[in-house]
């Protein structure tokens, strides 16, 4: 809001603002209402599920299938940053989630990976295991990891890494704090795994249709 206010009272107060210049301001106002849209829709997000008002559609997909399309808009940014994602498991793993819901969280957990990872040599591997009656996700880069300490509060709502690889932290912080309420809606879990090298977090499905 400060951003959009700064450079709305510059373009109203100076005529003169050189076009390309003023182009420049308009540019910041129009990505700065974007960001704050998509934080407005994170915080409504978020209620809807922790006051029961948000509901999901759970129907037997392929896992595999579903993490291969989060990955999909998000190769270009993968291969700027020339990071290698590997997908683990090629097998066919169906479990009962809304697809939607669940490309939201991969989505997410994909997208700090690629933040966090190194500025060379950033790796991304994505494990896909059924285990009794649930299927298990992990999503693992190779940055500087998680402090222990903050393994029970990153799921927290405005959580913020205290060692992320920028001067100011980039992000809502709301991201995790959804993904935990999308997962314990679908009756699974999501937590963070002590790992020797950078971030590793897991996350479960039921494999059969259970009563949301």
């Amino acid at each position: 809001i400060t951003a959009i206010r700064a450079a709305s009272e510059i373009l109203h107060d100076d005529d003169e603002i050189p076009e390309e210049l003023k182009k420049q301001f308009l540019q910041n106002i129009i990505s700065e209402s974007d960001r704050l849209n998509r934080l407005i829709d994170k915080i409504l997000d978020l209620e809807k599920f922790e006051t029961g008002k948000q509901t999901i559609h759970p129907t037997e997909n392929n896992l595999i299938e579903t993490i291969e399309h989060s990955i999909e808009p998000l190769q270009q940014l993968i291969k700027n940053k020339k990071i290698s994602i590997y997908v683990e498991s090629k097998d066919t793993l169906f479990a009962f989630y809304d697809e939607d819901r669940i490309i939201q969280v991969v989505t997410n957990l994909l997208s700090n990976a690629i933040k966090f990872c190194p500025e060379s040599e950033g790796l991304i591997t994505i494990q896909v295991k059924k285990e009794d009656d649930f299927v298990i996700t992990s999503v693992q880069d190779n940055g500087k990891g998680i402090n222990p300490n903050d393994f029970d509060i990153i799921f927290d709502k405005f959580y913020q890494a205290s060692n992320q690889n920028f001067k100011k932290p980039v992000g809502s912080g709301l991201g995790l704090a959804i993904c935990k309420q999308i997962i314990e809606h679908h009756k699974g879990k999501i937590w963070v795994e002590s790992s020797i090298k950078g971030a590793c977090i897991v996350f479960t499905l039921p494999v059969k249709n259970i009563e949301i």
